[in-house]
């Protein structure tokens, strides 16, 4: 992901996370940029994004949430235009639990990311279709439909 990208990820997850996600994150930055916890607790969010886009041994639990935050904020629409695709029940782009995956067919699956990345907002759909690859099971097979280049 591009360094800004990385940037305004970490900006919305300090932004709009539950306090518990924060305070994991805080020790993680601590423990890598070798600073007392509290130090990292009473930094400016600016300060807390930079920091959090620049550090490369961050835990992939938080890896994970700072993308799917994001995701949700900025690029809401691809999401649920690709869920809308596959006919796949949701609210605001949240899969509803009782929703079963592997019902999927993989070609589906493929037709309606090679949709979206037809779609305007190209750069979102990229994104959301690699973050979906990195979740496996049925949506492992969108790495195939996705462009080698991006």
């Amino acid at each position: 992901m591009p360094e800004e990208l990385r940037i305004a990820a970490s900006k919305v997850f300090w932004a709009e996370s539950k306090s518990a996600e924060k305070q994991f994150l805080s020790a993680s930055l601590a423990k890598a940029k070798k600073l007392r916890e509290v130090t990292v607790r009473k930094s400016p969010i600016e300060r807390l994004a930079n920091w959090t886009a620049t550090t490369p041994t961050l835990p992939d639990l938080i890896l994970d949430d700072l993308l799917k935050i994001y995701l949700l904020r900025e690029h809401r629409a691809v999401i649920i235009s690709f869920l809308e695709l596959l006919n796949i029940p949701h609210a605001d782009g949240m899969i509803e639990e009782s929703f079963d995956l592997a019902t999927l067919p993989t070609e589906q699956v493929q037709k309606a990311a090679q949709s979206l990345l037809e779609s305007a907002d190209r750069t979102g759909a990229v994104l959301y279709l690699k973050y979906l690859v990195s979740q496996g099971g049925p949506w492992a097979a969108i790495e195939e439909v996705l462009p080698a280049e991006e």
